[in-house]
């Protein structure tokens, strides 16, 4: 079930970036919970397939240009720990924003989201107590898109130790897919 669970969450993310996001709507259970990040007007949580509709149609109005980068992905088990990079314009202002990396965490059950949790970049590495530097390396993997040569030779290290320390950081991640399902 996990992978056909990351393939749902996979295709929200397609159809928030292509501005259809009644097929998110869709693929809530009737009774998921939502929170966005602390950061945002309306954190929430909001409980509901239709208020969530609802929250995700404010997000959307407030910005004439919304995407959302999913660049990793983490099987959880029942949860899809998803690392993304968020852009967007304000519609007012036409100010241009560029995120850092975020953590969404999806919930599932059944095939339908059940729960979904926005964690800002350092919130998630707080929770999760990532070092910092694991939190460099992530970024410079992950956030920058660099080869782990490149960030060896940024941080002064050996590149086994960078595919490590990466890799030691997204199984503390996962934990934050573990903490959901259980909540």
């Amino acid at each position: 079930m996990s992978r056909e669970n990351v393939e749902i969450v996979r295709r929200g993310y397609r159809a928030w970036n292509a501005g259809e996001t009644d097929e998110i709507v869709e693929a809530l259970s009737p009774k998921v919970e939502w929170r966005g990040h602390s950061q945002l007007p309306e954190p929430g949580p909001v409980h509901g397939r239709e208020a969530v509709g609802g929250w995700i149609q404010r997000l959307t109005e407030a910005w004439s240009e919304l995407s959302a980068e999913p660049v990793e992905f983490v099987d959880s088990g029942d949860s899809v720990v998803v690392l993304v990079r968020m852009a967007g314009r304000g519609r007012g202002s036409g100010v241009e924003v560029h995120g850092g990396l975020d953590v969404h965490v999806w919930t599932l059950d059944g095939g339908r989201v059940t729960r979904f949790r926005m964690y800002q970049g350092d919130d998630a590495a707080d929770r999760v107590a990532l070092s910092q530097l694991e939190r460099n390396v992530l970024r410079l993997c992950v956030a920058d898109d660099l080869p782990d040569a490149e960030v060896a030779a940024r941080l002064d290290a050996a590149e086994g130790d960078v595919v490590q320390i990466r890799a030691r950081a997204m199984r503390k991640l996962d934990e934050l897919g573990e903490d959901s399902s259980r909540a």
